[in-house]
């Protein structure tokens, strides 16, 4: 069995895409806990759904922690315009030109910023490795490595993996206005073939 979990503004989505069902299910009445090493969701007391992290593809999460604090976030968040998410495969072709071309992973959003809250990776192995410049990067149009990063792309087996959130310091990673990119920190990379999906739960802020 193989599941995902969807975040709309006001209804949690599961969807079993080993049967091909999908349920909606209002978040007022759901809780999301661990027990047993399973993520486990109740609907009004009634649980109504528990699976350990390996049955779920969606949140991109191999821990325990990771997944059940998403689905968390997923439930309190009252409007999409709040906290998001995205999804996205990235082609061979266009890892190897990131650093040059940086894909757009969400369009931005006039008179806002978009801040990356976490991500998560699955290399999907190829066969042949990524070299030399191998560090996948989240940020924005001006500054596309500067909100997150993950030196994943030399991995020589299938892999999932989280990014680590970068700091500003003196200088601004969020601009007003921007798209939400992937990148290549340094330089394209020279060769690989994998795939990469590529998961992020962002927000939508209007700074003053």
């Amino acid at each position: 069995m193989r599941y995902k979990v969807h975040n709309t503004a006001n209804y949690l989505l599961i969807e079993d895409t080993s049967n091909q069902n999908i349920n909606y299910y209002d978040k007022a009445k759901l809780v999301v806990s661990a027990s047993s090493g399973n993520v486990v969701i109740t609907n009004d007391e009634v649980s109504i759904f528990s699976y350990p992290p390996a049955d779920i593809d969606l949140p991109v999460f191999n821990g325990l922690y990771d997944l059940v604090t998403t689905i968390h976030s997923y439930i309190y968040s009252t409007s999409q315009g709040d906290i998001r998410q995205v999804q996205k495969t990235l082609t061979s072709a266009e890892i190897l030109a990131m650093n040059s071309t940086p894909i757009t992973l969400v369009n931005g959003i006039s008179g806002s910023e978009i801040q990356v809250v976490s991500a998560a990776m699955h290399l999907k192995w190829g066969g042949v490795a990524y070299a030399t410049n191998t560090t996948l990067a989240i940020g924005t149009t001006s500054n596309p490595d500067d909100q997150a990063e993950l030196n994943c792309l030399a991995a020589t087996s299938d892999i999932k993996g989280t990014f680590s959130l970068l700091t500003a310091g003196t200088s601004a990673n969020m601009h007003t206005g921007e798209n939400l990119v992937a990148s290549v920190a340094s330089g394209n990379p020279v060769n690989g073939n994998s795939q990469v999906v590529v998961d992020v739960l962002y927000r939508v802020t209007d700074m003053p």
